[in-house]
């Protein structure tokens, strides 16, 4: 496998896409140690399942892996959520109400996202 079949392979199972360039900073240990920590056991989690199923014959090729409805395991896999993009009126009012609270509460937040019809955890 690819740094990047790696990548897509753990977005297919743990939700989010990892890039090619994460996997390599993480094989050359250039990445911060907290984000080591957070990966390696990721990583080690998808190499024992990957090599479980080397043995079983069943490990799925890279190009199958690619394939936007099927998780690494030929389940169906969740998609990342689209980047959101903020109208320019809700972004001036998002940046008056951080001028107004830079801490705002998790009450405060949500009722912020009653009143621009967006989801809490964009705010």
């Amino acid at each position: 496998f690819t740094q990047g079949d790696v990548g897509l392979a753990m977005g297919k199972l743990y939700g989010n896409d990892f890039s090619q360039t994460t996997i390599s900073r993480f094989e050359a240990l250039n990445l911060s140690f907290k984000n080591m920590c957070k990966l390696k056991p990721l990583l080690e989690k998808w190499l024992n399942d990957a090599e479980t199923m080397s043995v079983d014959s069943s490990l799925p090729s890279p190009n199958q892996l690619s394939s936007p409805s099927l998780g690494f395991d030929g389940l169906p896999g969740r998609r990342r959520k689209k980047r959101t993009s903020i109208e320019t009126n809700v972004r001036f009012a998002l940046e008056k109400s951080f001028l107004a609270n830079q801490k705002p509460t998790s009450e405060e937040i949500l009722l912020i996202a009653e009143q621009l019809h967006m989801e809490k955890e964009v705010i």
